[in-house]
């Protein structure tokens, strides 16, 4: 029996995640800079038409990996509290899935993004809208992870999305003395806040 054609909308839709890949890629190995329309075509595999075609400026196109991210890439953002191996059943837990987010590639490709936003105005533009969708994501996402139903839930994931934050950021050029021993006291005091 003959393979079944895709439709159009299949192929599209294949080209596009393709696009994707080789952007993200890009990012990761190469960064903003150098991540331009044109290697990206030429990582993809496809004519500099089809590019864009499916994305006309290099900030759509930008726009459209922090899109894939977040829906695809970002493990907080989406797994069950039942799903994870081992499973979320704590506070101490739930520092270790950020934490380790944090340092996975896709954080890297959407700070790589962030930080040449703030002097590329295509890419501000681009990226603006998705600011607060994905903030309001990942909190959203944290908090149903932690299981936490009472009144302060909400702050401690936010307390604890930007400490990890700023203690990842702090030693992202070189790593710092003291960064595992904040997250473990934030643990202990995440413990004592929850009670």
């Amino acid at each position: 029996m003959p393979p079944t054609r895709r439709t159009q909308k299949e192929r599209s839709a294949a080209t596009r995640a393709t696009l994707l890949t080789a952007a993200y890629e890009s990012l990761l190995e190469s960064g903003y800079g150098a991540t331009t329309v044109g290697h990206v075509q030429q990582r993809a595999g496809v004519a500099r038409g089809t590019l864009l075609h499916h994305f006309p400026t290099r900030g759509a196109l930008m726009a459209a990996v922090v899109e894939d991210i977040i829906e695809r890439r970002l493990q907080v953002l989406t797994v069950e509290r039942g799903e994870l191996d081992p499973p979320i059943t704590s506070w101490d837990d739930v520092v270790d899935l950020v934490w380790g987010e944090l340092q996975s590639p896709p954080f890297t490709a959407a700070l790589e993004l962030w930080v040449a936003a703030r002097t590329d105005p295509d890419l501000l533009e681009a990226l603006l809208p998705l600011q607060e969708r994905i903030f309001a994501t990942v909190h959203h996402s944290v908090i149903r992870l932690s299981g936490a139903d009472h009144a302060r839930a909400p702050m401690l994931v936010q307390f604890t999305i930007d400490l990890l934050t700023g203690s990842y950021l702090a030693g992202i050029l070189q790593p710092r003395a003291g960064t595992s021993a904040v997250v473990e006291a934030w643990k202990r005091t995440l413990r004592e806040l929850d009670r």
